[in-house]
C-alpha cells in the first residue's frame, strides 16, 4: 500500500516532470507532433490536466462511496477522453502545464489531510479492489508519468 509520504512525493514528482517536459517541448517546438500512441503532447497534457482536475474536485467524494462501487462501470473512458481533450484544444500549452501543476498541488494538499485509515480504505476501480492510496497512486501519479513519458519521446522503441 502506498503511504501518504509516497503519494505526496509522487504528486511533487508529477509537478516537476510537467514543468520539465513542457520546457523540453517548448524548446523543440514539438507540442503538435503526433506520438506513436496517437496523441500529440498537447493532447496528452490536456488529458492529464482533465484527469487531475477530476481527481482534485471529486476525490473527497471517493471516500464516501461504497467499497464495491466501480468508478469506471458507467463510463466510456474512450469517449470521455476524446471529449475532454477536445474541450481543452484552445488552451495554450503553458495553460495546460499550469493546470497540471495547480491540480496536483490541490490533490497533494487533500492527501495531506487523510488519515492512514482513510488511505487504507478499499475501493473499486476498473473491477479491481485496492486501497484508496493505491488508487490515487495509479490513477494520478503513474498515469500522469506515463503520458508525460509518451509526450517526451518521438518514436516507439
Amino acid at each position: 500500500m502506498s503511504t501518504k509520504q509516497d503519494l505526496i512525493e509522487g504528486m511533487t514528482g508529477v509537478i516537476v516532470e510537467a514543468k520539465r517536459v513542457s520546457k523540453l517541448l517548448d524548446e523543440q517546438g514539438d507540442w503538435s507532433v503526433k506520438r506513436p500512441a496517437g496523441w500529440t503532447p498537447k493532447e496528452m497534457f490536456s488529458h492529464i490536466a482533465s484527469v487531475s482536475e477530476q481527481i482534485a474536485t471529486t476525490g473527497p467524494g471517493l471516500l464516501g462511496a461504497p467499497e464495491d462501487f466501480d468508478f469506471t462501470a458507467s463510463t466510456n473512458v474512450t469517449e470521455m477522453n476524446a471529449r475532454v481533450v477536445a474541450a481543452m484544444s484552445e488552451k495554450l500549452s503553458q495553460e495546460l502545464t499550469q493546470a497540471i501543476v495547480a491540480n496536483f498541488g490541490k490533490i497533494g494538499a487533500w492527501v495531506e489531510t487523510l488519515s492512514d485509515e482513510q488511505l487504507a480504505t478499499p475501493k473499486t476501480f476498473a473491477q479491481m479492489k485496492m486501497p484508496v492510496s493505491d488508487m490515487l497512486g495509479n490513477i494520478a501519479i503513474l498515469h500522469a508519468h506515463h503520458h508525460m513519458f509518451e509526450a517526451a519521446i518521438r518514436t516507439a522503441f
